[in-house]
C-alpha cells in the first residue's frame, strides 16, 4: 500500500513538470512557459514541492525526502521500458558490465528436462574453485527449489553482489544423495568475442558489446586470417541472442569491415543527440565475404551491425528477423546513481527506422530449438552445421565451390 500511494501521488506531480528533470543537456530556464496550459516550469516545481511536502507531512508512515523523489524519478523514468532510474549499486553495475565484468559465480547453465544442468564452468571461476562441475544438476538455490522453473528466474535467483554467498544444492552422477555446495560471487571478466576457423572459414561470434568487443574482433580477424592462410574464403559474424550493449563498441565493429560511407544516424531532441557516424578507411578483412547470423534476440547494437553491413551490402544476412530496437539510451550520472534514458532512435545508412520493426535477413531460414523451448545455440564453441541449417548456409556460401 505505502508503494502504492506513493508512486501515484509523486507520479502525478512529478509527470506534470513538462522538463521533468533538467541535466544541463536539454533543460528549459526557470520561468518560461510551456504548451501544456501555459504553465512555467517554476510554477509546476511547486506544484510538485508542494504534493511531497504533503505526502512527507500527512501521510500516516515517514517518509523522507530522497524516497519520494527516488519514486518520482523512477516513476517518471519508467513510461518508457528502455529507461530507469539507477542506485548506486545498479550504476556500478552497468559500468562493469559495459567494461565487460560481471559479479557472478561463472557458470554455463542450460535446462535439461524439467531440471536446470550446469554445461560449463568458467576456468578459474568461483564455482571452479568451490568444485562445481559440467553435468552437475542444480536442486535449489538458498533452498529455493529450481526444479520446472524459467531460465531466467534461475537467473535471478543466482544473481547477487559481489563477494556475496550463495548456497547450491547439487546433485552429481555417481553420487547418490544431493550435496550442498556454497560459493562466493565473484568479479568475472568473460569475452565478448569468440573465434573458430572452420575449414578455410573464419567463425566470430559476438555475445554482447563492450568496451572490449572492437578490439575482440579485430584481434579475431588478424588470428583467424593467420590460422587459416590466403585459402580463406571469408568471415561468418554470428551475433544471434545478441542484446546489444554499447553503440559505440558496435560502430566499430562496422567500422572494421567497411571502407567508407556511414554505419549509423542518431536523431533526438537533446543537445548533441543528431550525430552521423562514418567508416573510417580501411576494411580489416580487406573486402574478403561476410554473412552474418541473427535471430528474434538479435537486438539495438547488434542490429546497428547487422544493419550497417545489410544496406552496404558487404555481407549476406541470413536467419529470422531480428528484435527491433532502433532507441538509443544516454547514461547521465546523478550525485548518487544515474538516470537511464532514452535519448535518440537510430537510422539505418538507407535511412530506415528499425524500431519495433526489425531487420528481414536476406535468407530467412529458423534457427535449432530445443525441446525446452530455449535457444540451442551453443554458448561456446561453435554450432553444428548438422543441426543448425543457418550456420551450414553460410559455410556453403563462403566455401569454395
Amino acid at each position: 500500500m505505502k508503494l502504492r500511494l506513493v508512486t501515484a501521488a509523486a507520479l502525478c506531480a512529478f509527470l506534470a513538470i513538462p522538463g521533468g528533470m533538467t541535466t544541463g543537456r536539454s533543460a528549459q530556464a526557470a520561468g518560461d512557459t510551456t504548451p501544456y496550459g501555459h504553465s512555467t516550469e517554476a510554477e509546476e516545481v511547486d506544484r510538485f514541492v508542494r504534493a511531497l511536502r504533503t505526502i512527507r507531512g500527512q501521510y500516516v508512515e515517514p517518509l523522507t525526502d530522497r524516497e519520494l523523489v527516488d519514486i518520482a524519478i523512477k516513476a517518471m523514468a519508467e513510461r518508457d521500458r528502455y529507461s530507469a532510474y539507477l542506485d548506486d549499486g545498479e550504476y556500478r553495475q552497468l559500468q562493469a558490465s559495459n567494461d565487460g565484468a560481471f559479479a557472478g559465480l561463472g557458470i554455463r547453465y542450460e535446462a535439461h528436462g524439467t531440471r536446470v544442468r550446469i554445461a560449463e564452468t568458467v576456468p578459474e571461476s568461483p564455482a571452479e574453485a568451490a568444485g562445481l562441475r559440467s553435468g552437475d544438476v542444480i536442486l535449489a538455490v538458498d533452498q529455493q527449489p529450481v526444479g520446472g522453473a524459467e531460465l531466467a528466474t534461475v537467473k535471478q535467483m543466482l544473481s547477487g553482489p559481489e563477494g556475496a554467498a550463495v548456497s547450491l544444492t547439487v546433485l552429481r552422477a555417481g553420487t547418490p544423495d544431493p550435496f550442498e555446495v556454497s560459493v562466493v560471487r565473484g568479479k568475472l571478466r568473460i569475452p565478448s568475442v569468440r573465434l573458430a576457423a572452420v575449414g578455410t572459414v573464419g567463425y566470430i561470434r559476438i555475445t554482447r558489446f563492450d568496451r572490449q568487443t572492437a578490439t575482440g574482433v579485430s584481434t579475431a580477424i588478424r588470428s583467424l586470417r593467420e590460422r587459416i592462410g590466403p585459402d580463406i574464403g571469408g568471415f561468418i559474424i554470428d551475433v544471434r541472442d545478441n542484446p546489444g550493449g554499447l553503440v559505440q563498441a558496435s560502430v566499430r565493429v562496422a567500422d572494421a569491415f567497411l571502407d567508407k560511407g556511414t554505419i549509423l544516424t542518431a536523431r533526438g531532441p537533446g543537445r548533441g543527440a543528431d550525430k552521423t557516424y562514418a567508416a573510417t578507411p580501411g576494411d580489416e578483412t580487406d573486402g574478403l565475404p561476410l554473412v552474418v547470423l541473427v535471430n528474434a534476440k538479435s537486438a539495438s547494437a547488434a542490429e546497428i551491425l547487422t544493419g550497417a553491413l545489410k544496406d552496404h551490402r558487404r555481407a549476406t544476412v541470413i536467419g529470422t528477423k531480428t528484435f527491433g530496437k532502433g532507441i538509443i539510451q544516454s547514461v547521465i550520472p546523478f550525485d548518487s546513481g544515474a538516470l537511464k534514458l532514452t535519448t535518440a532512435r537510430y537510422y539505418t545508412p538507407s535511412g530506415q527506422s528499425i524500431h519495433q520493426i526489425g531487420i528481414q535477413p536476406d535468407e530467412t531460414i529458423a534457427e535449432p530449438a530445443a525441446e525446452d523451448g530455449q535457444s540451442a545455440l551453443p554458448s561456446g564453441g561453435i554450432p553444428s552445421a548438422a543441426n543448425d541449417q543457418a550456420f551450414a548456409r553460410a559455410l556453403s556460401i563462403l566455401r569454395p565451390r
